[in-house]
């Protein structure tokens, strides 16, 4: 893991101080909060790396916001709106505060122990010397004790630690599907075959998974990953879907449900329009023991209905 040091002028940039102190308020009520940046250095940057972001050209400047990024770097219009191109990458916020209340967190508590640390100006991006880097971090943890009094709040845990807007890696969790689901000998498909031609991206794949029980063909899974602008996979059952994001976190709520549906700890229930022809209404996901419409379990041929 590398650490690089962000850095922003309030006087100059697009990000106001009036969004940071919204930012800092987010914090303080524990909401998540995603950002991008630009990056000067961005060759070496990689998903997971630590950032720092300085505050400089005040009379408070230090250590504003600190995180990890959660992208690889990528090109878009800079934010000077001058016709340019530059790096950019998304990056998840662990801790932000107002400089003006925050003494421990200014340059002076850091910068006679960083002296290779630009902290009153410079650009935005840089990596910090592997030999300042573990340093520079633990030194963040101390002036959070010093700030919040206790030790929960520590940085490096996050860093090791919180992966839930971390990116995930297709092949990998492919393969650990195709593990996950062998009981049930699943097949992958890819875009160039005939009927699969829906699939959408050159690498996009989607995982069929037979159900069990005799004559429910049509109440197989589906588990698509598709790569296009959304950055979204689904799993279908029937005839209900669910989106979930490319990230380690809506991966772990995906298997979730995944799960339910394989254990019979859900079952589908679907509403039928008879004036309709039958057509689909909606389709959900219940608990077995809340369901009282028609019910369509994963691994058995049961089912039962009611009149709505």
């Amino acid at each position: 893991m590398n650490t690089f040091i962000l850095r922003w002028n309030p006087a100059i940039s697009s990000y106001t101080m009036e969004e940071h102190e919204n930012v800092c308020r987010q914090i303080k009520e524990k909401e998540p909060v995603l950002y991008n940046w630009s990056i000067r250095e961005w060759q070496e940057l990689h998903a997971g790396d630590a950032f720092v972001l300085l505050q400089v050209g005040t009379d408070n400047d230090g250590i504003a916001m600190i995180g990890k990024f959660i992208s690889e770097p990528y090109e878009a219009d800079s934010w000077r709106k001058d016709g340019s191109r530059i790096h950019y990458a998304d990056i998840h916020v662990f801790y932000a505060c107002d400089l003006d209340e925050k003494k421990f967190f200014r340059a002076s508590y850091f910068e006679s122990k960083f002296p290779a640390i630009k902290w009153h100006g410079g650009h935005s991006g840089e990596k910090v010397p592997a030999q300042d880097s573990n340093r520079l971090i633990t030194r963040i943890d101390f002036a959070m004790k010093n700030t919040y009094g206790f030790e929960s709040t520590n940085f490096t845990n996050f860093l090791q630690n919180d992966n839930r807007f971390m990116p995930i890696n297709q092949e990998s969790k492919k393969e650990e599907l195709l593990a996950l689901l062998a009981p049930y000998n699943p097949v992958v498909h890819t875009g160039e075959e005939d009927d699969w031609n829906w699939i959408l991206g050159d690498d996009g794949f989607a995982i069929e998974v037979k159900n069990p029980s005799p004559g429910d063909s049509h109440k197989n899974l589906y588990i698509a990953f598709e790569n296009y602008a959304g950055h979204k996979f689904t799993l279908y059952y029937s005839g209900w879907h669910g989106h979930f994001k490319m990230t380690e976190g809506d991966y772990a709520r995906f298997l979730d449900v995944l799960k339910s549906i394989l254990e019979n700890k859900v079952c589908l229930v679907d509403v039928l329009d008879k004036k309709g022809g039958m057509e689909p209404v909606f389709a959900e996901l219940i608990p077995v023991n809340q369901s009282k419409v028609k019910m369509v379990y994963w691994n058995d041929s049961k089912s039962s209905d009611v009149k709505l």
